[in-house]
C-alpha cells in the first residue's frame, strides 16, 4: 500500500521535496509506525520499489524461443510488454536516475543479443550498442509519456526497423 501511495503521489506531480512519510502514510491509509516497520525512509521505499520492478522485468525479458522470433526481438517485445502493463509506474520511475541507468543496462543486454544474432547472419550494426540502447530508451520514454499509443509489438518492430 505504501508503494502504491508513493506512485500515486508522484503521478499527481506531487513536489518530491515536500514528500513526507506522513503524506505517504495518509495516502496509504496506514500510520507512520507501520511505514517504519518496513522502510528506513522514503529513499529506502524507492530503492525497494526499483529493485522489485527491475527484478520482475529481468525475469520477463528472458528469451522466448517458442515464438520463432529472434531472441533479441523476443526480449525487446517482453521488455516493452512489461513496461506497457506498468506504464504509470515507469512514467514516474524513469525520472529516477538509478532506475533509468538500470533500464538502460537491460536495453544494452538486448542490443548485445541483436548484435550477436546479426554477426551469425553475416550482418553487423554500423552504430555502437550504447547509441542503439540510448536511442531505444528515448523512444520508450516518449512512448510512455504519450500514453503508450502503440502496442508493444508494433513499437518493437519500429525500433528494429530503425536499427
Amino acid at each position: 500500500m505504501f508503494k502504491e501511495a508513493l506512485i500515486s503521489l508522484l503521478e499527481e506531480n506531487y513536489d518530491r521535496s515536500k514528500l513526507t512519510v506522513q503524506s505517504i502514510a495518509d495516502r496509504a491509509e496506514l500510520n507512520r509506525a507501520t511505514f517504519y516497520l518496513h522502510y528506513r525512509d522514503i529513499e529506502d521505499l524507492m530503492e525497494q520499489m526499483i529493485n522489485e520492478v527491475l527484478d520482475e522485468m529481468y525475469q520477463t525479458i528472458n528469451p522466448l524461443s517458442q515464438d520463432n522470433l529472434s531472441l533479441g526481438k523476443a526480449s525487446l517485445i517482453s521488455f516493452l510488454e512489461h513496461i506497457y502493463q506498468h506504464a504509470g509506474l515507469f512514467n514516474v520511475m524513469l525520472e529516477n536516475k538509478d532506475f533509468r541507468k538500470r533500464v538502460f543496462s537491460m536495453l544494452l543486454e538486448i542490443v548485445s543479443l541483436w548484435r550477436e544474432e546479426r554477426k551469425v547472419k553475416g550482418r553487423s550494426f554500423q552504430v555502437s550498442n550504447e547509441i542503439i540502447a540510448s536511442s531505444t530508451l528515448g523512444i520508450v520514454t516518449w512512448w510512455i509519456q504519450e500514453g503508450t499509443p502503440y502496442s508493444p509489438s508494433y513499437l518493437a518492430n519500429q525500433i528494429i526497423k530503425m536499427v
